[in-house]
């Protein structure tokens, strides 16, 4: 089974990074926190279950694979964005939502290291 969403990315690396795809497909960018994301890519067929998510980095172009293989399953009738969550230690968290997406609260806590890090 495949669900269509509207993929929004949310990058909490310290560097900028490109090209990130889930199962090959996406190829989003996004700048340094706090200038992460970039807008939303619409219709983005996904199969449910495991999702292979990969990045590049912009400075070096080496590409990273996500060490954890985050799940899409369990989608409510009212999903229609599908947050993807990048954390400074190469894992991933995808979460649906009806809405547009916000910062995770793993996300919170990343903020909050990289204000103290470089100051808000």
């Amino acid at each position: 089974m495949h669900v269509t969403l509207d993929v929004v990315l949310f990058s909490y690396l310290d560097r900028p990074i490109f090209d990130v795809f889930i199962n090959g497909k996406v190829g989003h960018g996004s700048g340094v926190y706090p200038r992460t994301g970039g807008g939303t890519i619409s219709g983005v067929q996904l199969p449910l279950g495991g999702q292979k998510v990969t990045w590049r980095y912009a400075d070096t172009g080496e590409t990273i694979v996500a060490k954890n293989v985050p799940e899409l399953s369990d989608l409510s009738k009212d999903a229609r964005y599908l947050a993807v969550y990048i954390y400074p230690d190469d894992t991933v968290e995808l979460l649906t939502t009806p809405h547009y997406p916000r910062a995770s609260p793993r996300g919170e806590l990343e903020i909050r290291k990289l204000e103290a890090k470089h100051g808000k």
